[in-house]
């Protein structure tokens, strides 16, 4: 294969042991788009594997407040100081799995494999809680 970014940024690739992709190599080359040598698409770097995939640590905690009827986990954790002892021990238990799951992402993060989907990468994350009931 062969890769060519356009004067937009666009790659295209062409195939060029398949005589139809013949014109297009040519068409590239007279329109003097510059070739992408290396792989394409790129290889992702672990910095970029690392961007990529942190924020899917907090949308999974909110997704997981959400679930227990919170906008997100600051809205939960916001409920700490309530006079309802059910909101009290729902915020204490999802500020402390909030806290496990980071202390467990940080190091995970620096481990990332790039490539890694947020699927792979979250199913080693710590389990959220049991909904307390009071």
């Amino acid at each position: 294969m062969r890769y060519f970014k356009d004067t937009t940024g666009q790659v295209h690739g062409y195939d060029e042991t398949i005589p139809a992709f013949e014109p297009y190599i040519e068409k590239a080359i007279e329109n003097k788009w510059k070739e992408v040598t290396g792989s394409y698409p790129p290889v992702e770097t672990k910095d970029q594997a690392q961007t990529r995939l942190s924020p899917s640590i907090t949308s999974a905690i909110n997704d997981e407040a959400h679930q227990w009827g919170y906008d997100d986990i600051v809205s939960a954790v916001s409920y700490i100081t309530s006079t309802n002892p059910q909101y009290v021990a729902e915020a204490k238990a999802l500020l402390k799995w909030r806290d496990e799951v980071w202390s467990w992402a940080i190091p995970a993060l620096n481990q990332v494999i790039p490539g890694e989907t947020a699927g792979q990468f979250l199913a080693n994350m710590p389990s959220p809680p049991a909904r307390p009931v009071v």
